[in-house]
């Protein structure tokens, strides 16, 4: 079976909510279609759960569909979720690149002390980064 949609990287943190308890993993991809989530537990496919993530203010939520899990190791496993709509999909590559801008804000001031602010450091991203952040259609 054929990708439908092109994979990016990413390392955001995120929190996946089962009945109600929030648990902390690392995401491993993100396209259009759902996201990939590194995890220590399979969850059966269909199960419905809400995916947070906490760096935002406000904290950014959407709801997703477990679609598929693959063990990898003894205590590490893929967890492939699709997003319920196209809008949340929009939605998660929006905030991919926020927390891409953030990071680079961070970083920016480990490095050189450079103390930009949210705003600064969006236009500065920008004009570095946009032309590489792969969009929606690839």
């Amino acid at each position: 079976m054929s990708r439908q949609y092109i994979r990016h990287p990413s390392e955001i943190p995120i929190q996946i909510v089962l009945a109600g308890q929030p648990h902390s993993h690392r995401m491993s991809n993100v396209s259009l279609g759902g996201l990939c989530v590194h995890t220590h537990h399979c969850l059966p496919d269909n199960t419905e759960i809400i995916i947070r993530i906490p760096l935002l203010m406000p904290e950014f939520s959407a709801t997703g569909r477990v679609r598929w899990c693959h063990y990898q190791a003894q205590e590490d496993a893929l967890l492939g979720i699709c997003f319920v709509d196209e809008e949340t999909a929009f939605a998660v590559r929006m905030v991919e690149q926020v927390c891409h801008i953030e990071s680079f804000r961070q970083q920016a001031f480990r490095q050189s002390g450079i103390a930009y602010s949210s705003e600064e450091a969006a236009i500065e991203w920008i004009a570095r980064y946009a032309h590489c952040f792969p969009s929606n259609s690839q």
